[in-house]
């Protein structure tokens, strides 16, 4: 955890001119091993990790992201009453040539109920991973045969072509339109929704976290 936190406090300041402290890193290491912990503590019932509520968990990990002296707080929102939400996510580790895929699925208390972690080689722009993420999460909430589910992920490019199109040749744009054609085969009640990195940091947790992985 300790380094993968620091490879993210390296990204954030590669991509996003943020420099945390040293203190803001460990804090970080420590709430994503936290609730590993949980997160692996539970059995498996009915097929879904189902685990016991942890009020605020998605908040307090979003909001340690900021780092100190940073004011703002950006926090990971519940879906709608009735309604569950898939957050996507993708790694790219280029010294292994692979990308990694998180997802993980929340109710409308904000309670973890399953998430997923796959591989794939090689490696790829991050446009491109970002929208096979959205692909596989796809296609794996309609494995789990779940309904009334809102997608999440960080990656606006990805949102914006799914939900207003265009007329992009490329392997990206080609990804995007495939999910767009699952999407409305799968899916009735249903919508893909930007969201700021912060807060999508429960995804990316699970992307990094090798030890869980759930099929």
């Amino acid at each position: 955890m300790v380094v993968w936190s620091l490879w993210k406090s390296r990204n954030l300041r590669l991509w996003q001119n943020v420099t945390e402290t040293a203190a803001a890193i460990l804090e970080r290491a420590r709430q994503l091993l936290a609730n590993w912990r949980v997160a692996n503590g539970k059995k498996l019932q009915g097929g879904l990790a189902v685990v016991a509520a942890v009020p605020n968990t998605a908040e307090q990990m979003a909001a340690s992201v900021n780092g100190a002296g940073q004011h703002e707080q950006i926090r990971w929102k519940k879906p709608g009453l009735g309604r569950l939400k898939c957050n996507v996510d993708a790694s790219f580790l280029d010294a292994l040539n692979r990308v990694g895929f998180g997802f993980c699925i929340r109710d409308e208390a904000g309670n973890f109920m399953t998430a997923k972690t796959m591989w794939s080689s090689p490696v790829c722009s991050s446009e491109v991973g970002e929208a096979l993420g959205l692909s596989h999460a796809i296609r794996w909430v309609r494995e789990l045969q779940l309904t009334n589910v809102d997608f999440e992920l960080d990656a606006k490019k990805v949102v914006d072509y799914f939900n207003e199109g265009s007329n992009d040749i490329s392997e990206f744009g080609a990804i995007v339109e495939e999910c767009r054609r699952n999407f409305v085969t799968y899916f009735e009640n249903s919508k893909v929704e930007f969201s700021r990195r912060q807060a999508n940091e429960v995804a990316r947790s699970h992307t990094c976290s090798r030890g869980h992985f759930l099929s």
